[in-house]
């Protein structure tokens, strides 16, 4: 299978992930909740253990290319400050229950997440992306990821979303997949979407476990964040 065939196909898994994430809420409120952690798990390990490494090889490329834009000191850290960007963004989607209502606030949590998504399948497109490679096991991270976020924007916008709101990330994914089959994409932009989506997965995952009425498991977040940092390991 060709790596435009894998591309393609891990954003139908992501798609999938987004249109059946649903159904697992059927599932007792134990057993949901142990998968949602161990999601929120193999999130976090990706991020930790295989992006953010690969993002400090890359701050030194992405500094290069960008020295006559941004001459200063201040701005030397590029990827990182993407990566505190996407942070934030999502830190502000969180915070928004408390001033912003209906549709106001199911709008901005909806744009934020279909640029998330859009930068996704932007990123996947590109077989010499180091932070996405392997396929396979960003895949899983991302997908499990998704599952996290999908519980929180169900239970958040109800049935708003599951009628519109799932199908709109669904579109952004296929949308940054096909700009990234289409445009040639640098080095550097590529590291600094990739920051971004890390800022992103951080902040997500740390919003959707901390809350005390969430019905989620510490070992389980535990146990599975320890197995996919020894798989990551192992690989790399």
């Amino acid at each position: 299978m060709s790596y435009d065939l894998c591309a393609l196909f891990s954003v139908v898994v992501f798609s999938l992930v987004h249109l059946f994430a649903s159904k697992l809420q059927r599932l007792d409120r134990i057993t949901h909740g142990r998968f949602l952690s161990a999601g929120g798990g193999v999130a976090i390990s990706y991020v930790f253990i295989d992006l953010l490494p690969k993002l400090a090889k890359s701050d030194l490329v992405v500094r290069q290319a960008l020295a006559s834009v941004f001459p200063f000191s201040y701005f030397e850290r590029h990827v990182y400050i993407m990566a505190l960007l996407g942070f934030l963004l999502f830190f502000a989607v969180g915070q928004s229950r408390s001033l912003l209502h209906g549709k106001a606030r199911f709008w901005l949590t909806i744009a934020s997440y279909a640029l998330f998504n859009f930068l996704v399948g932007y990123a996947v497109v590109d077989k010499d992306n180091p932070e996405v490679q392997p396929l396979l096991l960003f895949t899983i991270a991302i997908g499990l990821h998704y599952f996290t976020n999908d519980f929180s924007l169900s239970e958040d916008h109800g049935k708003v979303y599951s009628k519109l709101g799932k199908w709109l990330l669904i579109a952004s994914l296929f949308l940054g997949w096909l700009a990234g089959s289409l445009f040639t994409l640098s080095e550097t932009a590529i590291a600094l979407v990739s920051a971004f989506i890390g800022g992103g997965v951080i902040m997500n995952v740390t919003r959707h476990e901390l809350p005390k009425e969430n019905p989620h498991s510490l070992a389980s977040f535990l146990l599975f964040a320890f197995l996919y940092t020894c798989l990551l390991l192992t690989i790399g």
